[in-house]
């Protein structure tokens, strides 16, 4: 009777991780734009067009320099597979899956350093977190700043328990 019920426990717990992340991107795509949106995906064209012209075209654009160019750039790059018109639904569904994976990587760190219910709350209370969960899909700047600290927080926390196993320690490395 233990396999079958540990079994429908986890099927609950897929169904309900399935219909948060489906409605996170559905806020993702009918949210709308932020003030500073527009700005970043023309700052994302032109760190694009300069890294495939190899530092030919050099364009001036305000804060190239102070934010994740790289990020902007792959979002732009991104965006140009869909119609010019889905360009902002579809900025805002790739914000959101860095958000997720930011939001499952700190369950991972809470899991790892508490156990695996105090992972699984954290995990529940960020991704429902007010201010986290309105700036999942429209903050690009926050989001994958967050998203690179908590997996290399994780790295570094696995690296540490597996420091003494060669094998595993120079994979997290």
């Amino acid at each position: 009777m233990k396999p079958f019920y540990d079994y429908i426990i986890k099927r609950k717990n897929k169904i309900i991780l399935s219909v948060m992340i489906f409605f996170s991107f559905f806020c993702a795509i009918t949210i709308g734009q932020a003030w500073d949106e527009g700005f970043h995906l023309i700052q994302g064209k032109v760190i694009l067009n300069y890294l495939l012209s190899f530092g030919r075209i050099d364009q001036e654009i305000l804060y190239r320099e102070n934010y994740s160019a790289i990020y902007w750039s792959l979002s732009h790059f991104i965006t140009n597979f869909f119609p010019r018109r889905f360009e902002l639904e579809v900025s805002h569904v790739i914000n959101t899956i860095f958000s997720i994976f930011t939001i499952i990587g700190i369950g991972k760190i809470s899991k790892e350093i508490f156990n695996k219910r105090v992972g699984q709350i954290t995990f529940l209370l960020l991704f429902f977190f007010p201010v986290f969960f309105g700036h999942m899909a429209i903050n690009s700047k926050d989001t994958i700043l967050a998203f690179c600290h908590v997996w290399i927080v994780w790295s570094f926390l696995k690296y540490m328990k597996f420091q003494d196993i060669d094998n595993k320690s120079n994979y997290y490395i």
